[in-house]
C-alpha cells in the first residue's frame, strides 16, 4: 500500500487556489464581490498587462480593523457567515472564506484598510500566501488590495494564461456584468490606464447604456413580473436587436451574475420563431427571489445556481419576456442611407380572441391559386394518431384575478404569453401588427381605387409591386414594404402547425418498411419513449435483434431520411418532448416555405387580396417562422429626406 502523506499548507493552499484563482479575471471577481459585501458606493478597477502583472481595486466600504487583517487571509475565513444553518440562506456574494488566501498563495498581494471610525489604517503585505509586513498607515476611507505577478510562483499555472489582450477582456466582460447586476453603484474600470468603463450609478437603463451604448436603449423593451414570490425584472432585446452568440446574456439572481440553462432556455423559448437561425436574444434579467430556495453554494466561482422549483422559474421567466413581447410592434422602420433599424413605434394592445383549433384537416399543395383559395379546404379521412401538443409550452397555473379589470388583463397576458395550444391562440397574431392586418383585409378591390374605409383618419391603399417580391402599401404616413413569400410561409406554418396541436397528424404509409439498426444503448431509449414516438406519427416496433421496423411516417416528414432523423432525435440522450419539438418544428417550417408562394411569382390583385384576407384571418405575427420580418416601414419623413424636402 503507497504511504499516504498528509500535505502541508504550502501545498495545499496552491490547491486550493487552483480551484478558486483560474485566471486575472477570477481574482477581479472575488476583490470585486468583497468589496460589495462591504457595502460600497464607489468601486475602482484597474490592471496592468491583462491583470497578470497587476490588479488594484479600491472601494468605500466598511474596511477592515487592522485585528481582523490577518485572519482574512487564512483559509476558510469569513465575516458572511458564522454556522451551518447560515449556508440555507446566504444574502452575501461571498462565503466560502476561500478568495483571498488563495490569491495570496499564487502572487503578491498589498492590502490596506481603513475603517470610519478609527484615524488610521493599516497594511499588510504577502508574498506567497507569507506575511512580510502589517503595520499602520495613513489612508482614507475603505480598502485598497494590489494583486501582482499572479501565479510568479506556479509557472505550470502562469504558462496557461492566455495573452494580456484576452485576459483584459474577460476582466472587461465581468465588469459589466457587475454594472449590469448593481446599477446603483458607481463602479470605474481602466486597463493600462485607459478608462475602459464608468458607470455613475443609477438606474438599470443607465448602466444599459454605460455598458452597451444608445442602441441598447431604443432596442430593448422593459420587462417586469411578480408572482409566488417571484420577482422578475429587467431589459429584453427586441428581435432585430439578436445577437450571434449568448455572450450579451446576463442573468442575476438576488444581486449575484450567474449562468443558468434554466432562465436561457425560457427566454430563448419566448422568442420562438422571432429569431433567425443561429441568432441568439440581448437580455439583462434581475430574479428576486427567497434564498432559502435557490443554492449558490454548487461551485467555488460561484456562477452557478440550483432552484429548488426550476419549473416555476422557468415559468415566471417565460410569462415575463412573452409579455413584454406581446407589447412590441414588430414592423421594422429602416433607415435607408444607413440599412439601420431605426427605433420602433409601439403597436396598439388589443384583447385577443379565443378560437377552437378547426377540426377539419386541410391538405397543404404548391399550387398558387389552391394555397390562395378561401378556407373551404378538402375533408379527409381523419385518422385516429394521437400526437401530442409538441409546439406547445405548458400553460403554468396563474392565480385567479381580484376584479373584471384584472380578470381582462390576465386574460391578455395569458393568451399573448404562449405561442401556441391546441385550443387557443392570441388573436392579434402576438400583439404584432394587428391593425395593419384588419387594414389589410379590408382593402378589397370591390372598393374603389383600392381604397378602404377610414380607420382613424387615415386610409390604406395597395399602390403595387416591387420585383414582383414585394406588395407596396400607403397607410397615413407610412409606406409599407410587404413580402409575399415569407407571409404565405407563415400562414401554411401556422395551418400546418394547428393539424400538429389538434392531433390530426396524416400518415404515410412506406411501400417498402425500414430496418433501423440500433446499439444497446439507442434500443434503450426507443423502448422508453416508444410510445411518444408512435403518437408523433410513425408505426415503429421491435423487429427483434437489436432492430426496428417502421412502416409509416407522419405526411409531413414524408420525404425525411428516416435513419438522419432516428440519429438526431437519439442525440439528445434524454429522449425528451421539447428535443421531438424542436424536429418537427424544423420540418414545418422547412414545409411551409417549399409551398409557400415564392419571390418572382406575379401575383394578381385578387390573389394579393386573398393573400392579406389569410393574413387577417390567422392573425400571423408579422415575420416568418425563420424570424425574418414580413413588413417593412418606410416613413413619409424618410421619403422627403431622399428629395430635400427636409432636412
Amino acid at each position: 500500500m503507497a504511504k499516504i502523506n498528509v500535505l502541508d499548507s504550502s501545498i495545499y493552499n496552491l490547491i486550493a487556489a487552483g480551484e478558486v484563482v483560474e485566471r486575472p479575471a477570477s481574482v477581479v471577481k472575488e476583490l470585486v464581490e468583497n468589496s460589495i459585501d462591504a457595502g460600497s458606493t464607489h468601486i475602482k478597477v484597474e490592471i496592468l498587462d491583462g491583470g497578470i502583472k497587476e490588479i488594484r481595486v479600491t472601494d468605500n466600504g466598511s474596511g477592515i480593523e487592522k485585528e481582523y487583517l490577518v485572519n482574512a487571509f487564512l483559509p476558510h475565513a469569513t465575516s458572511k457567515i458564522s454556522k451551518a444553518s447560515d449556508l440555507e440562506s446566504i444574502f452575501t456574494l461571498g462565503f466560502r472564506g476561500e478568495a483571498l488566501a488563495s490569491i495570496a498563495a499564487v502572487s503578491n498581494v498589498r492590502l490596506t484598510s481603513k475603517v470610519q471610525n478609527e484615524e488610521l489604517g493599516n497594511t499588510i503585505v504577502l508574498s506567497a500566501g507569507n506575511i512580510i509586513s502589517n503595520s499602520t498607515v495613513g489612508a482614507t476611507n475603505g480598502t485598497t488590495i494590489v494583486v501582482s505577478d499572479l501565479f510568479f510562483n506556479v509557472p505550470a499555472r502562469a504558462k496557461f494564461l492566455k495573452k494580456a489582450k484576452t485576459e483584459e477582456q474577460e476582466i472587461t466582460n465581468l465588469i459589466e456584468r457587475f454594472v449590469l447586476a448593481n446599477p446603483q453603484l458607481n463602479f470605474t474600470y481602466v486597463a493600462d490606464g485607459k478608462t475602459v468603463l464608468q458607470s455613475q450609478g443609477g438606474t438599470l437603463k443607465e448602466a444599459l447604456y454605460a455598458v452597451y451604448g444608445k442602441q441598447a436603449i431604443s432596442e430593448t423593451l422593459e420587462v417586469f413580473a411578480e408572482k409566488e414570490g417571484i420577482k422578475v425584472s429587467g431589459y429584453i432585446g427586441r428581435p432585430s436587436f439578436s445577437k450571434p452568440n449568448r455572450t450579451y446574456q446576463t442573468i442575476v439572481i438576488n444581486g449575484r451574475y450567474v449562468q443558468n440553462t434554466t432562465i436561457s432556455t425560457a427566454v430563448t423559448n419566448a422568442y420562438g420563431e422571432m429569431l433567425m437561425k443561429r441568432r441568439y436574444p440581448f437580455f439583462v434579467l434581475s430574479l428576486q427571489i427567497d434564498p432559502t430556495t435557490v443554492d449558490v453554494n454548487v461551485h467555488p466561482n460561484k456562477t452557478e445556481v440550483r432552484f429548488e422549483n426550476s419549473g416555476r422559474i422557468f415559468s415566471i421567466c417565460y410569462e415575463a419576456v412573452s409579455r413584454a413581447l406581446s407589447e412590441m410592434d414588430y414592423i421594422l422602420e429602416v433607415d435607408t442611407q444607413t440599412g439601420e433599424v431605426l427605433k420602433h413605434q409601439e403597436g396598439i394592445k388589443i384583447a385577443p380572441k379565443v378560437e377552437v383549433a378547426n377540426t377539419e384537416i386541410k391538405t397543404p399543395t404548391v399550387s398558387l391559386q389552391s394555397t390562395l383559395a378561401t378556407k373551404s379546404g378538402t375533408k379527409i379521412d381523419k385518422m385516429n394518431v394521437s400526437v401530442p401538443s409538441v409546439l406547445s409550452v405548458e400553460q403554468p397555473t396563474v392565480s385567479q384575478p381580484e376584479t373584471q379589470e384584472e380578470k381582462k388583463k390576465e386574460e391578455i397576458i395569458s393568451a399573448a404569453a404562449y405561442l401556441s395550444s391546441a385550443q387557443t391562440k392570441a388573436a392579434d397574431g402576438f400583439g404584432l401588427g394587428s391593425k395593419l392586418l384588419e387594414k389589410l383585409a379590408a382593402n378589397k378591390s370591390e372598393q374603389q381605387s383600392f381604397v378602404s374605409q377610414e380607420f382613424n383618419n387615415a386610409a390604406i391603399k395597395t399602390i403595387g409591386k416591387l420585383f414582383k417580391t414585394y406588395v407596396l402599401v400607403e397607410y397615413g404616413n407610412n409606406l409599407y414594404m410587404i413580402d409575399q413569400h415569407a407571409a404565405h410561409e407563415r400562414i401554411l406554418y401556422e395551418k400546418f402547425k394547428r393539424e400538429v396541436d389538434s392531433k390530426q397528424l396524416v400518415v404515410q404509409p412506406l411501400m417498402f418498411p425500414y430496418i433501423l439498426p440500433v446499439n444497446g444503448i439507442e434500443y434503450n431509449m426507443i423502448e422508453q419513449c416508444l410510445d411518444q414516438i408512435r403518437e408523433l406519427g410513425f408505426d415503429i416496433e421491435d423487429f427483434g435483434d437489436k432492430t426496428y421496423k417502421i412502416s409509416s411516417v407522419p405526411m409531413l416528414l414524408a420525404n425525411i431520411n428516416i435513419e438522419n432523423f432516428f440519429a438526431s432525435f437519439l442525440g439528445d440522450m434524454q429522449g425528451t418532448v421539447s428535443k421531438q419539438s424542436d424536429i418537427i418544428k424544423e420540418k414545418l417550417m422547412q414545409h411551409s416555405c417549399k409551398s409557400a408562394i415564392k419571390a418572382g411569382n406575379d401575383l394578381s390583385q385578387n390573389e394579393i387580396e386573398q393573400l392579406f384576407s389569410q393574413m387577417n384571418d390567422e392573425k400571423i405575427p408579422l415575420f416568418c417562422p425563420h424570424g425574418r420580418p414580413i413588413a417593412v416601414r418606410i416613413t413619409k419623413a424618410e421619403i422627403e429626406k431622399w428629395f430635400k424636402r427636409i432636412v
